[in-house]
C-alpha cells in the first residue's frame, strides 16, 4: 500500500509454493526507485499423513513362525521437516503383531486359528508436528486353517449294553469326535479298526459319516459276554490326523434258555424228628442263561396240603416242620423250577405230561387238566416228581396205659403168688423199637413182676406187715431200640390194717421260742406229727389249746404256727401253747406237744421323768453338793433299760451324774450375781431305736425354780460419800 506495508491477499500454501520474489517500485512522482523483496513461506503442520495400501484384508496360514512379515503400509505427509516425519503405531493383535518404524507389520508370537480365527488390526501413521496430525487404517488378518488337529471323541471309552436277541441294524450307540480344524481339515470319517474277541466276520458296523455302531450279526450272551471294539476317527486333511477310542459292548443276557433237573424223579429217604431246618436233600438244576435268567425259583407242594418241607433258593429241601413217622409215612410232592427272567421261560419235559398226570392220579385226582400257559412258547419250566419216605427213629418210649394203677392186699388174705395186679404198656414205633420188657425199679421182697406180660404177683405172705401200709412200685418199661427208651409207671398197693396208731411228734422239735414284740404276722414254723398208719388214719389235722384271744393261729393242715397280732412283751412277756394233732380214723386218736415261747424285749419305751418340771432352792456360797436326784424310769428291760442323764443349758455351774441322774454345783452360788438358773435335764437309752425324756428346771413363773437363797454378808452401803 502507499506506506509500504505488503500483506497478502489469500492463503499461503507451502505445499503449494515455498518462495515468493516481489519488484517493489517507489516513485514521489518525479523520480522512481525500484527493490526486489524475497519473501520465504515457512511450513506449518497442516497436512495428515496420507496411507497408501491397495488392500484392507491380509490373510495368512496359522502356522507362519513368529518374526514373518504380514503386510507393510507406508505413509506420505507433504508437510516438511518434523511436520512431515511419520511414525506408525499398531492397535489390536492381540500383542501377536506388531509394526516397525518403515510400517512393516510383523507376526510376534505364534497364531492358532482354533483360538481366534482373525485380529481387527487398527494401523495409526502420525507426524511429528505441533499438533500432531496422524490418520488412522483398520486392517483385517484373516488365519487360514492348517491341519493342525486331530479330531477328539466325546469319550475316550464308551459302554453301552446290548441284549442278545437285539435286531440286526439297530443302532446301538453314536461315537462323535470333533476336529478343531476347518473345511475338509475338519471333516471327520469313522471306521472299526479292530474288534475283541475277533470273530470270522464282523459283528458291528460304523456309519461313515456320523459314527453311529450297529450289529451285523446276532449276538450270543452264552458264547461271548464282553466286546471291546476300537474305532477309529479321521480327519480329510493332508495328511490326514486320527485318533481312537474304545468301545466296550456289554452283551445282555435275554432269558432263552429253561431251567434243567438233572433226573426226572426223585426218591428221598429221611430219618423222623430232623430239627426244624435239618437240609435233606440239595437239587441240581442249572439253567445256561445268567443272574436274574438264571437264578430258580422253586416251587414245592402237596396236592393234600400236609408239607412239612420247604425249598431253599439253592435247591435245599429243608424241614420245616414236624416230620413224624408215626403221623405220616411218605409224601409225595411236586417240584417246580423257574427262573426269574423277562419273560420267565418253561419247559415241558419228554414224559412230563405222563409224570403229571400219573402225580394227579396218584392223587387221587379224577381230572388231568392243564392250563394253557403250561404249553406257551413263552412259558417254560420244569417239573419233577418227589417222593420222601420218612423212617422210623426210637422216638417213643412206651406208654403206660394208664397214668397210675393201684390195688388193695388184705394182709389175712395175702398169700405168695396172688396175682395183684397187671400194668401195660405200647409203643409207637415199629420193630424192635416197639417191643417191650417190664421190671421194678427197686428190688421188693414182697413183690414180683413178669418181664414179658407186666403181671405183678405177691412173693411173700405179708405177716411181717403189722400196720396200715401203702407200698408204692415204680415199674419200668423198657423198649429194645437204641437208645433205648423207658417210662415209669406208678403202682400204689394198699396193705389194709385198723387205726391202731396215734400221730407222734419228734422229739427233735425245739419247744422253747422265742419272738419278738411289736411283729405282726411272725412265722414261728411248722409243728407237724406222723401217724404209721395210712389213708384217713394217716390224715392228720391240728389246733391250739388256747390261742390267748386269738394272738396265736395254727395250719390245721400243714401245723404252721403263726402270730395274728403283735406280741407286746410289757404285758406279756411268756406264753405256753399246747398244739394238738388229730388222725381222722375211727375212732380217732391225738397227740399234744406243748411249746414255750419268751417275748423278746424290743427298745419301744422311752425314759419317762415322774414329773416334767423342778423347782430347787439353793443357799448361795455354799460349796459344791447334790442339790436333785431326778431318777427316770423304762419300762424296758436289760441293754434297753440303761437310762443315761445329760444337761442342756447350765452346764457351767452343774453337772448331772450320767447314770444316777444327781444334779450337783459345781461352784459355790453367789446370789448377787445371779439369782435364778433355768435348764434342761435329758434321760436317754442307748438301745435302737434312740428314745429319751427331758425335764426343765425353769423359774417361779413355771411354779419350779432353782433359786439361790441370800446370805446376809453385805453391810448397808450410801449411794453418796457425802451429801
Amino acid at each position: 500500500d502507499v506506506n509500504g506495508i505488503i500483506s497478502t491477499k489469500t492463503k499461503l500454501d507451502y505445499e503449494s509454493q515455498k518462495n515468493y520474489i516481489l519488484n517493489i517500485s517507489l516513485s514521489d512522482g518525479n523520480a522512481t526507485d525500484y527493490a526486489a523483496v524475497f519473501i520465504k513461506v515457512t511450513d506449518v503442520n497442516d497436512n495428515r499423513p496420507v496411507l497408501d495400501i491397495t488392500s484392507t484384508t491380509v490373510t495368512i496360514p496359522e502356522n507362519v513362525p513368529a518374526g514373518t512379515s504380514i503386510t507393510s503400509v507406508s505413509a506420505t505427509d507433504v508437510d516438511e521437516g518434523f511436520n512431515g516425519l511419520v511414525v506408525y503405531t499398531l492397535k489390536g493383535g492381540e500383542g501377536k503383531m506388531d509394526i516397525d518404524a518403515s510400517g512393516l507389520i510383523l507376526l510376534g508370537k505364534k497364531l492358532d486359528r482354533e483360538t481366534q480365527g482373525f485380529y481387527n488390526l487398527t494401523v495409526i501413521a502420525s507426524d511429528q508436528g505441533q499438533p500432531v496430525l496422524s490418520t488412522a487404517l483398520n486392517l483385517t488378518v484373516i488365519i487360514d486353517d492348517v491341519n493342525d488337529n486331530p479330531p477328539v471323541f466325546s469319550s475316550s471309552r464308551y459302554e453301552v449294553s446290548v441284549p442278545e436277541d437285539e435286531v440286526l441294524g439297530r443302532a446301538l450307540l453314536t461315537v462323535s469326535a470333533m476336529d478343531l480344524d476347518a473345511g475338509a481339515n475338519a471333516l471327520v470319517k469313522y471306521r472299526i479298526v479292530s474288534q475283541q474277541p475277533p470273530t470270522s466276520s464282523p459283528v458291528f458296523l460304523v456309519n461313515l459319516t456320523t459314527g453311529q455302531l450297529s450289529l451285523s450279526q446276532q449276538l450270543d450272551y452264552e458264547t461271548i459276554k464282553q466286546f471291546k471294539v476300537e474305532v477309529e476317527a479321521s480327519d480329510g486333511g493332508q495328511p490326514s490326523l486320527s485318533a481312537k477310542t474304545l468301545v466296550v459292548v456289554h452283551v445282555l443276557d435275554v432269558n432263552d434258555n429253561p431251567p434243567e433237573f438233572n433226573q426226572a424223579a426223585y426218591h428221598i429217604f429221611v430219618f423222623e424228628n430232623l430239627q426244624k431246618g435239618s437240609p435233606i436233600y440239595t437239587f441240581s438244576v442249572t439253567d445256561k442263561d445268567e443272574v436274574e435268567n438264571a437264578r430258580i425259583t422253586y416251587y414245592l407242594s402237596a396236592e393234600d396240603g400236609d408239607n412239612p418241607y420247604s425249598i431253599q433258593q439253592d435247591g435245599t429241601i429243608l424241614v420245616n416242620g414236624h416230620v413224624d413217622r408215626e403221623t405220616k409215612e411218605k409224601y409225595e410232592l411236586l417240584l417246580v423250577a423257574s427262573d426269574n427272567g423277562v419273560p420267565q421261560r418253561q419247559v415241558i419235559e419228554r414224559n412230563t405230561l405222563f409224570f403229571i398226570c400219573n402225580f394227579l392220579l396218584f392223587i387221587n385226582l379224577s381230572v388231568c387238566a392243564f392250563s394253557e400257559s403250561w404249553f406257551s412258547p413263552v412259558t417254560r419250566q420244569n417239573f419233577t416228581y418227589v417222593s420222601i419216605q420218612v423212617l422210623d427213629v426210637n422216638d417213643n418210649p412206651p406208654q403206660f396205659t394208664k397214668a397210675q394203677y393201684s390195688a388193695s392186699v388184705r394182709v389175712a388174705t395175702a398169700k405168695e403168688g396172688v396175682s395183684v395186679l397187671s400194668v401195660s404198656a405200647t409203643d409207637l414205633d415199629v420193630g424192635n423199637n416197639s417191643v417191650i420188657s417190664y421190671s421194678l425199679m427197686n428190688h421188693s421182697n414182697d413183690f414180683r413182676i413178669n418181664n414179658h406180660t407186666g403181671e405183678i404177683t405177691l412173693s411173700s405172705n405179708l405177716d411181717h406187715i403189722i400196720a396200715d401200709t401203702v407200698v408204692t412200685l415204680i415199674v419200668i418199661a423198657a423198649d429194645h431200640g437204641v437208645p433205648q427208651l423207658t417210662s415209669n409207671g406208678k403202682v400204689t398197693v394198699r396193705v389194709n390194717d385198723i387205726n391202731d396208731n396215734p400221730p407222734v411228734f419228734s422229739t427233735l422239735i425245739q419247744t422253747e421260742l422265742s419272738a419278738p414284740e411289736n411283729a405282726a404276722s411272725l412265722d414261728l414254723g411248722v409243728f407237724s406229727a406222723t401217724d404209721l398208719d395210712i389213708g384217713v388214719n394217716a390224715l392228720l389235722s391240728y389246733s391250739l389249746q388256747d390261742d390267748f384271744a386269738g394272738m396265736f393261729h395254727i395250719n390245721s393242715s400243714t401245723g404252721k404256727l403263726m402270730t395274728k397280732k403283735s406280741l407286746d412283751r410289757e404285758m406279756m412277756d411268756s406264753y405256753e401253747l399246747k398244739i394238738i394233732a388229730t388222725d381222722s380214723g375211727k375212732p380217732s386218736q391225738s397227740a399234744s406237744l406243748v411249746l414255750s415261747i419268751t417275748v423278746e424285749d424290743v427298745n419301744d419305751n422311752p425314759p419317762v421323768f415322774p414329773q416334767k418340771l423342778y423347782s430347787v432352792t439353793v443357799k448361795e456360797n455354799e460349796p459344791p453338793h447334790v442339790i436333785l436326784s431326778a431318777a427316770a424310769t423304762d419300762e424296758d428291760i436289760g441293754y434297753n433299760a440303761i437310762i443315761h442323764y445329760t444337761i442342756i443349758g447350765e452346764t457351767a455351774s452343774f453337772r448331772v451324774g450320767e447314770l444316777s441322774g444327781n444334779i450337783t454345783t459345781l461352784e459355790p452360788l453367789d446370789y448377787e450375781s445371779r439369782s435364778q438358773y433355768t435348764f434342761i435335764l435329758k434321760a436317754f437309752n442307748p438301745g435302737e431305736p434312740y428314745l429319751q425324756d427331758t425335764a426343765n428346771i425353769t423359774d417361779m413363773d413355771l411354779l419350779f425354780l432353782v433359786t439361790v437363797e441370800d446370805a446376809n454378808e453385805e453391810g448397808p452401803v450410801f449411794d453418796k460419800p457425802s451429801y
